[in-house]
């Protein structure tokens, strides 16, 4: 074979070569970057759910804050007030612990909000002071453990940490455990 035949097949395979490295190289670059897109996607989806359900626990907690609010400010010291309130407590705070289940990814903060969530509906832990309506203990008791709630998810949502539980919800908290100890509740 001639040089220059030679060289001619050279170049023709080298070129060839290169343009089927080059289309592997592009194959391989699509695929890895549909990949990452996927997976961007998947986390932002998941990142939705978690703000959307931590957002509705919020609401939650909010709603009941202004409905107890609501509440005592028309406070008289009628019976049918407190089992309003019972109602009002039990009804959001359920709603809140519902939506606690659905926040994905973020198992320290569903821990603390159930926690939170037992100690705002179990109001009957609470001990009123001398002289004071046992329903506005129940009232103050509820009304701060949803703030403890309100300060959690607020961090969450600000992509803090978790802040520490404060001293009156560590005593809430042992209180609530203390009288449940004495009091259980029906299949526990």
């Amino acid at each position: 074979m001639e040089p220059e035949v030679m060289a001619g097949w050279i170049g023709g395979l080298a070129g060839l070569g290169g343009a089927v490295v080059g289309a592997g190289g592009a194959l391989l670059g699509g695929r890895l970057q549909h990949r990452q897109q996927a997976e961007t996607a998947r986390r932002e989806r998941w990142e939705g759910f978690a703000r959307a359900a931590t957002e509705a626990t919020l609401n939650e907690l909010l709603k009941m804050q202004e409905e107890m609010t609501d509440w005592s400010t028309a406070f008289t010291g009628a019976g049918e007030q407190s089992q309003e309130l019972y109602h009002m407590v039990l009804k959001r705070g359920r709603a809140a612990r519902h939506a606690t289940l659905l926040i994905p990814e973020a198992t320290e903060l569903r821990a603390r909000l159930q926690a939170i969530c037992a100690v705002m509906t179990d109001y009957q832990a609470s001990s009123p002071r001398p002289g004071e309506f046992e329903v506005l203990s129940r009232f103050a008791w509820s009304y701060t453990a949803a703030q403890e709630g309100i300060e959690v998810l607020a961090s969450f949502l600000r992509h803090e940490p978790l802040p520490p539980p404060t001293a009156p919800f560590i005593n809430q908290e042992s209180q609530r455990v203390a009288y449940r100890a004495q009091h259980p509740l029906p299949g526990s």
